[in-house]
């Protein structure tokens, strides 16, 4: 299965898709993104050094049900944190030999494309391995990151380490049996399986909500493993002690995204959400029978570009009438509105430019497999855009910094085509 398989299929519904293709802090051309070479990920921007560390953790609540011995679900996780500065062995990126191992020189290939030989030379991360905590940080926010369908956590490394240098402890899971592989310290590895996965989503947008609630789960798994250590006297964790419990937010990207968003839907120790580019039928999540959202703040950036009207030929490309098509349209349009103006604290819609932006640009990967410089600083300048308004999300909703950036009338970043905020709705809501 290739990269972009199973992430940019549940994004891109075919007939849906179709309908649509069509400040000096957030300016990519940043002297980061220009000192961005080939093969590098940009620096992180932030004041803090930034320290990684891989948890293996064990959920003996559940029972994998796609576990040949029925054992429990185990997740691999890397955290990101605020770290002092350490002459410590850099942390490593992602191990091209063991993927390579586990997926066949072909596999290995075929997943990550362009930038296979670049994983295969070794990228350097910014952060250093097991680095002591930041003794001024004092206390961080804690983020949980959950990655696309069938995409592996270190892939992301430049938003996680980056907020990460901005005072944050973030952990990304890779999701087993839908990670394209997950490999574990012991050796054992675990690959993909479709299994989870429906059939090709239909028009209306169906979704396999038990593969939603393995992965909302594993965040929220994710989340309680923290909490005991940082309560824990002899917790080994370098950050133990100094976690903020009361300041946590999720994110994903693609079906992370909406598994995120499915997190903060059941639990309220979530109290922001953001969604990078997951929609299916365009809805970022699922309203629950009374049509509500969720009681937290919640953003939603995605490259789709506004609907627009349907030429003669495309009407006739996707054999259904004109009437049927535009209702559908319709349809799913409201989808998206009542999901983001029927939440508790508000939320944010950044538009960016479908032109410039790809699904796969919220990873490390377009960057780390760019065909010369000047790509490389594009995908560099994208990814900094990117970590520019999760930043300011966060900040704003877990640390009460109000953000310039998310209130732009007339955004003026090259990447950035519209921001909306929708204010706060009270409960009960009107049922699109």
């Amino acid at each position: 299965m290739s990269l972009y398989g199973k992430t940019c299929g549940f994004v891109a519904l075919v007939v849906i898709c179709s309908l649509c293709r069509n400040a000096a802090a957030v300016t990519p051309a940043t002297d980061s993104v220009k000192s961005t070479a080939l093969g590098t990920l940009p620096p992180a921007t932030g004041p803090f050094a930034v320290g990684k560390i891989t948890a293996h953790w064990t959920d003996e609540s559940r029972v994998e049900p796609l576990s040949p011995n029925h054992e429990p679900r185990e997740l691999m996780v890397d955290i990101w944190y605020p770290a002092e500065p350490s002459n410590a062995v850099p942390a490593d990126y992602l191990d091209g030999g063991a993927y390579e191992k586990a997926l066949g020189a072909d596999g290995f290939q075929n997943f990550f494309r362009e930038s296979s030989e670049t994983l295969r030379k070794g990228v350097k991360t910014q952060a250093f391995a097991a680095a002591p905590y930041a003794r001024s940080a004092k206390q961080s926010p804690v983020l949980i990151f959950s990655p696309g369908g069938s995409m592996v956590r270190e892939v992301y490394a430049a938003q996680l380490e980056d907020l990460a240098s901005h005072g944050y402890v973030v952990a990304a899971i890779s999701h087993p049996y839908d990670a394209i592989v997950t490999l574990f310290p012991d050796g054992r590895r675990i690959a993909y399986s479709d299994k989870r996965w429906p059939a090709t989503p239909s028009v209306e947008g169906e979704a396999n909500l038990n593969q939603l609630d393995w992965h909302a789960n594993d965040i929220r798994f994710a989340l309680d493993e923290l909490t005991r250590a940082n309560l824990a006297s002899s917790s080994a964790l370098p950050f133990a002690g100094h976690l903020d419990l009361s300041r946590v937010g999720a994110f994903g990207h693609s079906f992370g995204g909406i598994a995120a968003a499915h997190a903060c839907q059941l639990d309220r120790r979530f109290k922001a959400c953001l969604n990078e580019d997951g929609v299916v039928a365009k809805r970022p999540l699922f309203l629950d029978d009374r049509g509500w959202a969720m009681d937290q703040a919640f953003m939603l950036i995605l490259h789709d570009p506004a609907t627009r009207p349907l030429t003669d030929e495309e009407v006739a490309e996707m054999k259904m009438p004109r009437q049927r098509i535009e209702a559908l349209v319709r349809k799913v349009d409201a989808d998206q509105e009542a999901a983001l103006r029927n939440t508790g604290n508000g939320s944010y819609r950044v538009r960016l430019r479908s032109e410039k932006v790809e699904h796969m640009d919220f990873s490390d990967l377009p960057l780390l497999g760019a065909r010369d410089r000047s790509d490389a600083e594009k995908r560099a300048a994208i990814l900094a855009t990117v970590r520019s308004y999760v930043l300011a999300f966060f900040d704003q909703y877990l640390r009460g910094v109000n953000s310039r950036l998310l209130n732009e009338t007339a955004p003026t970043n090259e990447f950035v085509d519209t921001v909306q905020r929708f204010e706060a709705a009270k409960f009960p809501c009107t049922k699109q």
